[in-house]
């Protein structure tokens, strides 16, 4: 049974990830794309770890680790 290949768009698909050249290309820019991403993201949360400022929140609440009502008031 060759489900997905009966339908003209997953054959076309399927022919342009089979050809060499488009295909390697299109492989090639989806995994370094990914792969840019990752350690993108990677190097925000590591430079967001080394920020000197303090956390601020827009109201005080009693769920904040430390909070006391005293030092609103």
């Amino acid at each position: 049974m060759n489900f997905p290949l009966e339908y003209p768009l997953f054959g076309f698909f399927y022919w342009l990830v089979n050809t060499a050249g488009v295909g390697g290309i299109l492989v090639g820019l989806l995994g370094g794309g990914s792969l840019l991403a990752y350690f993108l993201t990677l190097r925000w949360i590591s430079r967001g770890s080394k920020v000197d400022e303090r956390e601020v929140y827009a109201y005080p609440t009693p769920a904040l680790f430390g909070h006391s009502e005293k030092e609103h008031d």
